[in-house]
């Protein structure tokens, strides 16, 4: 069964803010092998909260950016994870 992802409004306006493309997130979810509830998965560009709607359904909820914003410096509490 093939599992559609939906990104959300919020996760939209933070990766054009963090100026990258939503294809990213994409293909970065694609390798999870299988989400069960929510989920933070780090990247190298940042942090993807996602979660499990139903069997064929993965909801990409928000993106925190390893850099805030374009710039150099690093997002507070990206790290922790």
């Amino acid at each position: 069964m093939k599992v559609r992802i939906k990104i959300s409004k919020h996760a939209k306006l933070r990766c054009e803010q963090s100026n990258i493309g939503v294809g990213y997130l994409i293909k970065m979810i694609s390798s999870i092998p299988n989400v069960q509830g929510k989920l933070r998965w780090m990247t190298e560009k940042g942090v993807i909260v996602i979660e499990r709607v139903n069997e064929g359904l993965i909801l990409i909820r928000t993106f925190i950016a390893r850099f805030k914003y374009r710039g150099k410096r690093y997002r507070k509490g990206c790290m922790t994870f």
